[in-house]
Parts: C-alpha cells; sequence; structure tokens
C-alpha cells in the first residue's frame, strides 16, 4: 500500500495506528456530512421552485414566507407592495432577532462581482444592509498557498472563495469563533517541516485550534482534512506537495471539492459548517469539469500577452535575485522590475501603513503578542508599547530575513509597478500547453444568471479590476443578463490606481467594465455586444480625495446618472473607504429605482 509520511518526532507505527483510528472516526462524520449537503440541497430546490410559482393571494404569500421562514431557507419572494430597503430591526421590534445578530435578512437581493481580498473589508457591515447578496468571485487565482493545491490536485482555485465564506461566517458564539479561527488559520509561512508538523497535529485533532469545537463539528471537519491529506501525499508529483503556509481552510475546501466532486456542494458544506446565513451566496464565477484549470490572459494595447493572474497583477519576485520575470508573446523572457530594495522598505515603514489584516493571514513569525494582540496598530491603540515593540520586532525579522513566501507579500512589492502598456482585454487560457495565447471560453456559472434574473441591483465592488472584477464580467451571458435587469447598477472605485489600472480615470474605469460586459474586443465577432453604459452602470462612488480622477462631465456624457464621492481617510496611494459613508450610499441607491 501507499507509505504515509512520517511525522517528525513520532514513530511510524504510532502514526499509523492514529491515522487509521482517525479515517475511521471520520468515515461516519463524511456520511454525516453528505446527508448535510443533501438535505440543505433539497431546501434550496423547494425553494427555487416556490420562487417561480405564480402566486395567487395575498394570503398564499403569507403562508408560503412562512414556510420559507420555517425551513431556514430564509429566501420567501419579497412583496413588492411592502419591501423596506436597508431597514434594521431593532431589539423587540417583531423580527424574531435578538439584539446583537446580524441584520439585513431583509434587505435588497444584491449580485456583487468582486475579488477576494479588497471587497472583504465591507462585508460584515453590508450585512447590516443587506444579507441578501450573491458574492461571485473568480477562481483563476496563481498565487499563494492556492497555487500549491492547484499544482498537485488541479481544479479551481478555492482561496478567494474561502477568504470571502470565512468573512460571512458566524461569530455569535464561541464554537463559531472558534470554527472560523480553525479555518483561517495558516501554517508557518516558511520553514516547511514546522508547517508540516504542525498539520500532522491538526489533522490527528491534537492542536489547541479544535479546543472550542463541539465533537459533531470536529469529525465534520477533520472528515475532509483527512480526505485532503490522503489526496495530496498520494498524488504522483515530481515534487511533494508543500504545506508551507498553507490555510486550514483552502484544505478543507479542496478535500470537500473533491470529495463530492462539485464545487458546489462544497461552498454549501463550507457555509453550513462555518453557520454563514442561508440567503447569502458564494459563487465561484465558471463551471469547470473535475480538476480542469484555467489561466487567466492578459493582452496589452502593444500586443504582448501576459499569461497567470499573478504576472498580470503583481509578478512574484525569485526568493535569491529579487527579480520578476514574465511570459511574452512568443515565449520569451521579460524582467518586470526589481522587486524590493533597503530603500523600498524604508519607504515603506516611514509610511506607517502596517498592513490590515490579522497575524495568521499575513506573518510567519510572532502570532500574537504578550499582551494578547495580533496587529502592530491595535497595540498602540491600546497604549501598550511593549506589545507593539514585540511585534514589530518580529515583523522586521519577517521582512528582512526570511525569504519572501509569505502569501500577500507580491502584492506589498510590486502592485504598483506600471505594466509596459494599458492592457486592452483579459481573456482565459488552457494550461495544458503554458506557451499557447489562444483563447477558451470556460462557461459561465449558471447561479450567477439565475440570480441576476431575481435581483435588486447590481455592484461592482473594489478589487484589482482586470483579475479581480473583469474575469466574471467577460463570460457569455453576463452582459445580456445585466443589461435586461433594471434597477441600480453601482461601480465603487478604488482608492488608487494600481499596476492594472496605470493611469485611468474614472470614465477609464467605467469604459474596461462596459467593454467587458460587451465582450467588445473578443476576436470572435459573434461573441460581442453593443449595450450602451447606461445599461450597465447607473452610479458610480468614489472616495473624496481618491487616486483616481473623477472625471464628472465625462461620466455624465457617457451615460451614467449619478455620480458620487463618499467620505474617507487619505493615504499614500489614494485615499480608503469611510466604511459606513460606503454602506450608508449603498443604502441610498439600492433604494433607489434606477433603471426601472
Amino acid at each position: 500500500g501507499q507509505d504515509r509520511e512520517w511525522q517528525p518526532g513520532v514513530g511510524r507505527g504510532d502514526t499509523v495506528r492514529r491515522q487509521a483510528k482517525a479515517e475511521k472516526r471520520a468515515g461516519g462524520a463524511g456520511a454525516a456530512a453528505v446527508a448535510l449537503v443533501m438535505t440543505e440541497t433539497l431546501k434550496l430546490n423547494k425553494a427555487a421552485r416556490r420562487r417561480q410559482r405564480p402566486r395567487r393571494t395575498a394570503d398564499n404569500d403569507a403562508e408560503e414566507d412562512e414556510r420559507a421562514s420555517s425551513n431556514g431557507t430564509g429566501d420567501a419572494p419579497p412583496s413588492t407592495s411592502s419591501r423596506r430597503t436597508g431597514d434594521r430591526a431593532a431589539p423587540g421590534d417583531g423580527s424574531g432577532r435578538a439584539a446583537g445578530d446580524r441584520g439585513g435578512e431583509h434587505g435588497p437581493k444584491v449580485v456583487a462581482f468582486t475579488g477576494g481580498t479588497a471587497f472583504n473589508g465591507i462585508v460584515n457591515e453590508l450585512m447590516e444592509l443587506t444579507s441578501r447578496v450573491t458574492h461571485v468571485l473568480p477562481v483563476s487565482d496563481d498565487g499563494g498557498s492556492t497555487a500549491e493545491i492547484v499544482r498537485v490536485l488541479g481544479g479551481p482555485a478555492v482561496g478567494d472563495v474561502r477568504s470571502r465564506c470565512l468573512r460571512l461566517s458566524d461569530e455569535s458564539t464561541g464554537e463559531a469563533r472558534a470554527v472560523k479561527e480553525l479555518l483561517a488559520h495558516r501554517l508557518h509561512a516558511t520553514d516547511s517541516a514546522a508547517a508540516k508538523a504542525e498539520w500532522y497535529r491538526i489533522q490527528e485533532g491534537d492542536h489547541e485550534l479544535w479546543g472550542g469545537i463541539s465533537e459533531p463539528y470536529a469529525d465534520i471537519i477533520r472528515s475532509f482534512l483527512l480526505y485532503f491529506h490522503l489526496q495530496v501525499t498520494a498524488a504522483k508529483t515530481p515534487v511533494k506537495f508543500d504545506f508551507v503556509n498553507g490555510s486550514v481552510g483552502n484544505f478543507f475546501f479542496a478535500g470537500a471539492r473533491m470529495f463530492f466532486r462539485s464545487m458546489e456542494a462544497a461552498i454549501l458544506l463550507y457555509s453550513r459548517v462555518s453557520r454563514i446565513p442561508a440567503e447569502s451566496v458564494v459563487v465561484p464565477n465558471i463551471v469547470l469539469d473535475d480538476n480542469v484549470r484555467v489561466a487567466l490572459g492578459a493582452e496589452l494595447e502593444n500586443g504582448e500577452t501576459i499569461r497567470g493572474q499573478n504576472e498580470i497583477s503583481h509578478p512574484s519576485p525569485d526568493p535569491k535575485t529579487f527579480t520578476k520575470g514574465g511570459i511574452a508573446k512568443g515565449g520569451g523572457s521579460v524582467t518586470k522590475a526589481l522587486a524590493a530594495s533597503s530603500e523600498f522598505w524604508k519607504q515603506m515603514l516611514k509610511s506607517g501603513e502596517v498592513p490590515a489584516v490579522s497575524a495568521s493571514e499575513f506573518w510567519g513569525g510572532l502570532q500574537k503578542s504578550s499582551g494578547g494582540h495580533e496587529r502592530v496598530r491595535d497595540a498602540f491603540l491600546d497604549g501598550n508599547l511593549w506589545s507593539a515593540g514585540e511585534l514589530i520586532q518580529s515583523r522586521l525579522y519577517d521582512l528582512t530575513v526570511r525569504p519572501l513566501s509569505v502569501w500577500d507579500m507580491d502584492k506589498v512589492i510590486s502592485g504598483y509597478d506600471d505594466l509596459k502598456s494599458p492592457i486592452k482585454r483579459v481573456f482565459y487560457l488552457s494550461t495544458e500547453d503554458p506557451t499557447s495565447v489562444s483563447p477558451v471560453y470556460p462557461k459561465v456559472n449558471p447561479t450567477i444568471l439565475r440570480q441576476l434574473g431575481d435581483c435588486d441591483g447590481v455592484i461592482y465592488g473594489m478589487g484589482s479590476l482586470y483579475t479581480s472584477i473583469v474575469p466574471s464580467l467577460i463570460l457569455a451571458g453576463v452582459g445580456e443578463a445585466i443589461a435586461a435587469r433594471p434597477g441600480p447598477k453601482i461601480l465603487i472605485l478604488n482608492g488608487g490606481l494600481d499596476r492594472e489600472t496605470g493611469g485611468m480615470t474614472a470614465s477609464g474605469v467605467v469604459n474596461a467594465v462596459v467593454n467587458s460586459l460587451n465582450r467588445a474586443n473578443d476576436p470572435d465577432e459573434t461573441r460581442r455586444c453593443s449595450f450602451p453604459v447606461s445599461d450597465y452602470i447607473t452610479t458610480v462612488i468614489a472616495p473624496e480625495r481618491g487616486g483616481i480622477p473623477l472625471d464628472v462631465d465625462e461620466l455624465q456624457r457617457m451615460g451614467v446618472r449619478r455620480v458620487v464621492e463618499v467620505g474617507a481617510k487619505a493615504n499614500t496611494r489614494g485615499a480608503e473607504y469611510d466604511t459606513n459613508a460606503l454602506i450608508d450610499e449603498l443604502r441610498v441607491c439600492l433604494s433607489k429605482t434606477q433603471g426601472a
């Protein structure tokens, strides 16, 4: 049989016996998970059939709503005569929701096209406005720990989907917080042996992260972690799987996807384990056959083609030479830029821009200070200079001594290096031939089209324009579905320009979105559309003093009906939204019947 990998510090016989015992126990949990997914799928199918059923009387409507509430779908058809948009339920207001619970269950139905990082910053606040959001996310990421899973096991990238699911996860109980902490945990960012040793402790149930999770939940989670482990250790690859900087949530998600042979089922299971509200839907943008992979390509105005999301957005540095290479059209090697220098780090530290992420998400050294702080800024806010000093010392060690393998370091280093030429279009490529630049056309996830046909508004969220937002917009059927749907369609501009957007103005961003939805630059003319700007975008929201020039007259000439600036805090790259001000503006936008 397949030899098991040796765990440092544990005898082979002990490891095999413990692993076999764990697998036997996990088998029952896997069956329980299958039953859970089947039950939830039946509920969703029943709700979908109910939405398609013609209304007969007000009494029947009330009866349908009551049944939807009792079965937990939370997706009853709204009454057009009495809908209230964005109201928060106060304690004792008859909503049946306890004080402190999330609001937004009866808010507008929204489809949001976003990436996996920038939009995460407003997800929790958005749920106070509405939790009835379909989050559309790309699955073409080829960097970070996700890349290692895809390299060994194939399939779509799960990192952005996992990240959004975690943001939506319940935190109302101690157990819910413990589940979230486990699934958000990352293994050591630079030391492969340390990461592997910790992974063995987690998948065998010996890690302290399991402490607050009850046995039924722990069994379900562990069953898929074990399944993932068996798959990666049995995979026939020249280079074995490296657990360094691995996300436990990514491992769980990948294990569930392979077990069910379905991305949708994996998301459903993940959503229930993380206790995400049933009316919040996380959707991968494309449908792929089992273990099929696609890559993202970008055609520049100068005719060059760049292959791979990371190469387009933030090329990875070579950890030894600190230079970046890319494949140009024709297969030639092109040096992109110098990745880092002492002067770069001096400027970064001088600016005071400490990344606003948790220690387990970013840093490979000290995860928490002796005072219990994970972030330098939190330690300073509490006035605990000792804790801040501990964290700063560890961070400086991460930045100056450790290899540059921390998952998000590429964006810090190279996200703002200029491209040689503006991006003309992005498209999908096959991964079977790494030198090919011929486009392929994956199918749009039908859930997206279904949700667009029954939504109250569309949001194009913050994020990398060409590698996070546009990959969902270029899919056949998306532009047509958005153009056909009345209602507010809101573009939220980023706080500043980046490598992908170069010197764009706001109208340039609008043009990029519209051209993508119309597939205007597709070489196959039969795939193109010609809908006007007003069919796709009704409102543009920008931060005050933002880094993207706001050419209001040109936006209005193009057909954008409303341009509004909201409160923001200036930073070195432009501005950072005041989250509450942004949510308030979204509430205003979604309460209007723009485009009706």
